[in-house]
């Protein structure tokens, strides 16, 4: 029998919280749970990232190397499992940056497939992404699935042809988000009628909930069962995030994180712009647009606590939730039989340690 190892603490779901004992190798063995109120850790689900660019100055686009460092630094930083996303480029530099791609997922515990932010946008509302945007082409996708494991594509549902693309795309069991886009309520309702959607980074890159024309962020607040989410306290305020986690019942945080992320501040490329880093922020030199965020998953855990979530409905946004939505059976939670993927906190939620099946990592 494999051996045994043991933390102590809080523990905390998205549901439930307990102190205990979690006993564990490579998944979780058993939970024992202590009649006490005493403890000196806390122990949550690792986090689960969908739309990440980057970190530590390694970018997604820039090839397998990258992609392995950056998904090091978000590891270190709580993230078990992370999607990292390209943006919007040509077919043969996107071919270029995930050639090697399933060998390294093989090779990467915390590596859950690609997400595709672009190509399939809206040239009007592209917000730091270039402008390489193209019509809907199943070519496109089928010639990148032949080298990674695409789990999610962002898309603009307004674009001509993209009605049956989305078909199509199901049909591959790739889940589908609007973002970087303009499409009206009407747009959104027609294809949601048939297909579970998802929102891309929600409020930001699409239109609105205007009273008298109502857009992409109507129909999520309306329709919407998940939707990812930016907290870094820039993109999005604590009460649009309150309101949205009232009418999402799947809503999710994600870092949309670029390679900036973990330097210092000064002056970087980003998707083929330059870009400044200063306050906690990163924009775009010439025109002061947002270029993604450099926050990471434990800076977004805490940033949820000061907005006053509960400790429980944290957990739900860092992990479970992003996790259900894309059926994965084994992480999320800290249960028996899960992998044992989770983070040992102190009571001010600074992260202490991380186990990424098992193994604790250096942080």
């Amino acid at each position: 029998m494999a051996a045994q190892n043991k933390v102590s603490g809080k523990i905390i779901n998205y549901n439930s919280s307990c102190v205990g004992d979690v006993y564990f190798n490579e998944k979780i063995i058993d939970l024992k749970i202590k009649d006490s109120e005493d403890y000196d850790n806390i122990i949550i689900p690792g986090f689960v990232d969908l739309h990440c660019h980057g970190g530590n100055g390694f970018d997604v686009m820039e090839g397998s190397q990258s992609i392995i460092e950056m998904s090091k630094y978000h590891l270190q930083h709580g993230t078990t499992s992370i999607m990292p996303t390209t943006w919007t480029n040509t077919l043969e530099s996107t071919i270029s940056a995930l050639k090697g791609f399933n060998e390294m997922q093989k090779n990467n515990a915390n590596i859950l497939g690609v997400h595709l932010e672009g190509p399939f946008i809206n040239p009007n509302k592209l917000g730091a992404q270039p402008n390489l945007t193209e019509k809907p082409s199943l070519e496109f996708i089928k010639k990148i699935l032949e080298i990674s494991d695409v789990k999610i594509i962002t898309l603009a549902p307004e674009i001509d042809g993209m009605q049956e693309f989305i078909n199509d795309l199901v049909e591959l069991n790739i889940k589908i988000q609007f973002g970087h886009t303009l499409a009206d309520f009407d747009c959104c309702e027609k294809i949601m009628k048939d297909h579970e959607i998802g929102f891309t980074h929600l409020y930001n890159a699409m239109s609105g909930n205007d009273h008298r024309s109502p857009g992409v962020l109507s129909a999520a607040f309306l329709k919407g069962k998940y939707a990812e989410i930016i907290c870094d306290n820039i993109h999005v305020s604590k009460e649009a995030i309150k309101i949205a986690k009232k009418c999402i019942p799947g809503l999710y945080t994600i870092t949309d994180s670029i390679n900036a992320s973990g330097l210092n501040d000064g002056e970087y490329i980003f998707a083929k712009k330059n870009i400044k880093k200063e306050n906690h922020s990163v924009k775009i030199k010439s025109d002061g647009t947002l270029a993604g965020s450099i926050v990471t998953m434990d800076e977004t855990f805490k940033n949820l606590i000061l907005m006053d979530f509960t400790l429980e409905e944290a957990v739900a946004l860092t992990s479970y939730n992003a996790s259900k939505y894309l059926n994965i059976k084994n992480v999320g939670k800290i249960e028996k039989n899960f992998l044992s993927n989770f983070l040992i906190l102190d009571k001010e939620f600074n992260l202490k340690e991380v186990y990424l099946r098992g193994n604790k990592i250096n942080v």
